[in-house]
């Protein structure tokens, strides 16, 4: 019975390490599914990382334009001419070049209408690439000789003040990348306006006033705010069956803590209506974020023990495991225009994994991991289409204590690409939207869970929940129509559908019968006021792997329609 129980523990031990499992215990129930248990309780430690630096990041562009001086009205067509050789352009030194369109009188003879329309020509040209308060203008000259002067005054910043009367604080100068004496620029308004409305308390609006000086402006901050702290409760069924489908999940926020548009976050979640000495899944986290200018920087950590009881041949075993992060992030705007955003990012992670079975730790599954992340991210929009997309680099790093047992299969230097691409098209006034979404990921390299690329879940390819197929490199594609049913001051639903299907590349490690999911999901979304929100979905899976052929992973045994409820409730 001994000898039983050992092999046993064998069997489970190399599931878990990614090792062979002796052939004597290959037979024992409860092995590949303690395994997989693991793998995708580390994987999913992993995608709640990423889903709240996405939340972070994802900030919307401010809306919207300041009301600016229209274009001259041009004189009426006709009367005397003058004869244009050349144009003398005075003031264009403060821009990087000169405005396009501004010599295109010379060789003509030019009316007084004419030359109004190249000015405005020239307005609307510093309008678009942002300098809405640049103005061009003839001064009074004589243009016998054939020549004719056109004088730029640079639009310039002379300083923030709030519509209430009170001046400029550390919130507004952290906020706008303008100082002083600066070229005013639409874009850098913009950016301050995103940097303070960040927070989910704050809305904030501006308008230029005259300055002191030709062509100076000051910029008025109208802000509205509300109570800075939130606190939701929410209840959902997207736990696993091994650590208990039933999660409960609370988060707290508060903004401005510095003073400085920072937001504070902490989230707890636990597994509902389970025996805690059975199984459990617990998470905490904390983030924190400031935006500086042209930077966002963010700070995040968190903790996430679990445990299940495996059963065995007349004796179960308990096995838990517990991950722990911390991470550092950067972004930078690159690049900003009127319908698109360009960022820059790079971060550092350490992770550190543990996992135990009946007390004794797996030290072969013990991971101590340093990764960095380097990439680009953008997003594009238009009057009815918004599109963003994100290419970057994540790497092992052996530095700060980085550990992975000697023998392992795992690489602790591994490189991985990554890339993701949402569009969205609104149909009109019809309530109608597709969204797509394209997200895939390739490694020559063996990776440690929490960076393998995962598919089979409500936030992957749907249809799918306890089974999943995981590996090293993949892709998933979702596409779905969602339609704004209803909606009124008090209760609002929105049904969609989809159908999504991906691949995850088979591996001398790890491979099923077919190596695609193809699944499809109905859905409604509900909104009660503003403080209580209700998702109902089900899922179905149309292609999976359905047969046990040698050397592949088991078949999916779970059932092919599955359901989602979720519920949340915010103070």
């Amino acid at each position: 019975m001994r000898q039983r129980g050992t092999l046993f523990l064998s069997a489970v031990l190399a599931g878990i390490a990614g090792t062979d499992i002796p052939a004597s215990a290959q037979s024992f129930p409860g092995t590949d599914g303690a395994a997989r248990a693991v793998e995708r309780e580390n994987r999913a430690f992993g995608e709640s990382q990423d889903e709240r630096r996405m939340r972070q990041s994802d900030r919307a562009p401010a809306s919207g334009q300041p009301e600016t001086t229209p274009a001259q009205a041009s004189p009426a067509p006709g009367g005397p001419c003058f004869q244009i050789r050349s144009i003398i352009l005075q003031g264009f030194e403060a821009f990087s070049e000169k405005p396009e369109g501004y010599d295109r009188l010379v060789g003509t003879c030019a009316t007084a209408a004419d030359i109004a329309g190249s000015l405005n020509t020239i307005n609307e040209y510093y309008r678009a690439e942002g300098y809405i308060t640049t103005r061009a203008y003839v001064p009074e000259q004589d243009v016998a000789d054939g020549s004719l002067e056109i004088t730029i005054v640079p639009g310039r910043l002379e300083g923030y003040v709030y519509a209430d009367g009170r001046q400029a604080d550390n919130r507004i100068r952290a906020a706008f990348p303008g100082s002083r004496g600066d070229l005013l620029s639409l874009r850098e308004l913009e950016q301050g306006l995103d940097n303070i409305n960040g927070p989910r308390s704050a809305r904030a609006t501006f308008e230029l006033i005259p300055g002191e000086e030709a062509g100076g402006s000051f910029v008025q901050v109208k802000l509205e705010e509300t109570k800075p702290w939130y606190f939701e409760f929410g209840i959902n069924n997207d736990g696993y069956d091994s650590t208990g489908e039933a999660e409960a999940g609370i988060s707290f926020g508060y903004d401005n803590l510095f003073g400085l548009n920072d937001q504070l976050n902490i989230e707890a979640s636990s597994t509902l209506l389970e025996d805690r000495s059975q199984k459990y899944a617990d998470s905490f986290a904390v983030s924190w974020s400031v935006p500086y200018r042209n930077w966002l920087f963010s700070i995040d950590g968190g903790a996430s023990p679990y445990f299940f009881v495996v059963p065995g041949i007349n004796e179960s075993y308990p096995l838990e495991g517990e991950s722990y992060y911390v991470s550092a992030d950067a972004e930078r705007l690159l690049a900003r225009g009127q319908s698109f955003r360009l960022y820059g990012y790079g971060g550092l992670k350490l992770t550190r994994t543990r996992t135990f079975i009946d007390s004794y730790e797996i030290e072969t599954q013990r991971r101590h991991l340093t990764i960095g992340s380097l990439g680009l991210r953008g997003d594009v929009r238009y009057v009815e289409d918004r599109m963003d997309w994100e290419l970057g680099m994540v790497f092992g790093v052996d530095a700060l204590d980085a550990y992975v047992f000697d023998k392992s299969i795992v690489d602790p230097n591994f490189a991985l690409i990554e890339g993701e691409f949402n569009y969205r098209h609104e149909f009109g006034d019809s309530g109608v939207a597709y969204i797509g979404q394209l997200v895939g990921q390739y490694s020559s390299d063996v990776l440690p869970g929490i960076e393998q690329f995962s598919i089979g879940s409500w936030s992957t390819v749907r249809g799918f929940h306890d089974d999943s197929m995981y590996g090293d490199s993949g892709f998933y594609l979702r596409n779905t129509l969602e339609w704004n049913a209803y909606e009124n001051d008090s209760f609002s639903v929105a049904l969609n559908a989809g159908l999504d299907a991906g691949y995850v590349a088979p591996s001398t490690l790890r491979q099923w019968s077919q190596n695609y999911l193809v699944g499809a999901s109905l859905g409604a979304d509900f909104a009660f006021g503003d403080h209580v929100t209700a998702r109902l979905a089900v899922g179905q899976a149309l292609s999976r792997p359905d047969t046990n052929p040698p050397n592949a992973e088991p078949a999916f045994e779970a059932a092919r329609t599955v359901f989602y409820a979720d519920m949340n409730v915010r103070f």
